[in-house]
């Protein structure tokens, strides 16, 4: 690695280390490295780079979802979510935490977003968990861990960053990660089976009956209409991600201004406000990246680990693990979006140099970096779940562990079984 490209590392994690936002980490970086080369003349290039990273029509989608997701919270809606889970799901042992997990899956295809999740659904669950007797500490990692099935189950907005940052089709990779989010849900929901049975967590006691169950679908029918209305315009070619993310828009503006009158005109401004802060903090990311990818890509690094993979002649599998531990690694320090931007593109284009379908990989990185939003010392969903819970990171940590293991678990069956990330968009010819 030559001194240039050490400078232009070093100085970005160093910053980020310290505490300075990641876009202006790599912005440092980027400023570093100029001045430790000498070459000047680029400075006048940073500002058009940043700018061309985040003009494009892809990336337009990811503040209309941000603004959807952000509708429907304001509205309420997730009430109806909840309660459809909790038909659903409640039965079981350990019933209030089956429901957790069920309906983060459900509200998952509204939002995309983990910490979306713990936002609208923490502040419900974790105090009802502890009320029915489970542990702070357990209420919170159940919240946090399900958490990370926003970012796998369509509309994601790390699919549509991926995408866009590594030239996949966005429609591809929402169909390829549906399956594995229902299949992270579905093993979180098993350890938490087991865990009911050895502590004997109760069951969720309300009346159920086919009526009631008919009744609950049919008002958990309307907001789930939103993840329906995205894939299907999508996938029948009728719209771009970004045109699906204003329809859903628009459609979750109905829903909660008419027809559930949840919403008032007088509250859009600060509904915009929060959705415009939380867009702007991502995409200033994505354009700074942009620009940091730029200069790594003067350094040749792409070509480097090309060159790397192929005189390692590790094959499939053994590519498929390393850069699986790369990506875990750098999951517990860099948030998803920074990661994917940086190395999304170069470790895409050397998994598929190694064999691995490009489709698979993003599916098998997206779980991978959403799994290390739950490990310090990023940790972002877990620290998010603790503020709510109160309940001390420590014990969090320790009741976080085999939710954590079994994340990792289906991680490493995701990875050995391409055919479930790959049977779906196979189906719709891609």
């Amino acid at each position: 690695m030559s001194d240039s490209l050490t400078v232009l590392i070093a100085a970005f994690l160093l910053l980020v280390v310290i505490g300075l936002p990641v876009a202006w980490s790599l912005l440092a970086g980027v400023l570093a490295w100029v001045l430790f080369t000498g070459k000047l003349m680029f400075l006048p290039m940073m500002a058009e780079r940043i700018y061309q990273g985040m003009d494009s029509f892809v990336l337009m989608a990811i503040p209309l979802f941000i603004l959807a997701g952000e509708l429907v919270n304001e509205g309420k809606i997730t009430d109806r979510l909840v309660h459809f889970a909790n038909v659903l799901f409640g039965w079981m042992r350990g019933g209030l935490a089956q429901v957790n997990i069920g309906a983060s899956i459900l509200f998952s295809g509204i939002t995309g977003v983990a910490l979306g999740d713990i936002a609208a659904l923490g502040r419900v669950f974790i105090p009802a968990m502890v009320k029915q007797g489970y542990s702070a500490a357990y209420a919170a990692a159940v919240t946090a861990s399900s958490s990370i099935i926003g970012p796998m189950v369509p509309p994601s907005l790390v699919a549509v960053i991926y995408g866009s940052m590594t030239g996949i089709s966005i429609g591809a990779l929402m169909l390829a990660t549906l399956l594995p989010g229902l299949v992270v849900g579905l093993a979180q929901m098993l350890l938490v089976g087991v865990q009911a049975r050895r502590h004997d967590f109760p069951r969720v006691e309300m009346p159920r009956s086919p009526r009631i169950l008919l009744n609950s679908a049919g008002n958990a029918l309307v907001p789930l209409m939103i993840p329906v209305i995205i894939l299907a315009g999508i996938m029948g070619g009728l719209m771009t991600p970004t045109e699906a993310g204003a329809v859903a828009c628009g459609y979750a503006l109905l829903v909660a201004l008419v027809l559930y009158r949840s919403v008032r005109l007088p509250m859009l401004g600060r509904i915009f406000a929060r959705s415009a802060v939380f867009s702007g903090q991502l995409l200033i990311i994505v354009g700074c990246g942009a620009a940091f990818s730029w200069v790594m890509g003067m350094e040749n690094v792409p070509r480097m680990l090309g060159d790397a993979v192929s005189g390692w002649e590790l094959g499939h599998f053994r590519t498929l693990l390393i850069f699986n531990l790369v990506l875990l690694v750098l999951g517990m320090v860099i948030d998803p979006t920074t990661v994917i931007i940086l190395f999304g593109p170069l470790l895409s284009a050397a998994a598929t140099q190694a064999g691995i379908d490009p489709v698979h990989f993003g599916v098998v990185a997206i779980l991978n970096l959403n799994i290390g939003l739950l490990t310090p010392p990023l940790g972002v969903c877990l620290f998010a779940a603790e503020r709510i819970a109160g309940c001390g990171l420590g014990a969090l940590l320790r009741a976080n562990l085999p939710f954590l293991l079994i994340n990792i678990a289906a991680l490493i069956l995701l990875a050995l079984l391409p055919g479930l990330s790959l049977w779906l968009p196979r189906q719709f010819g891609f």
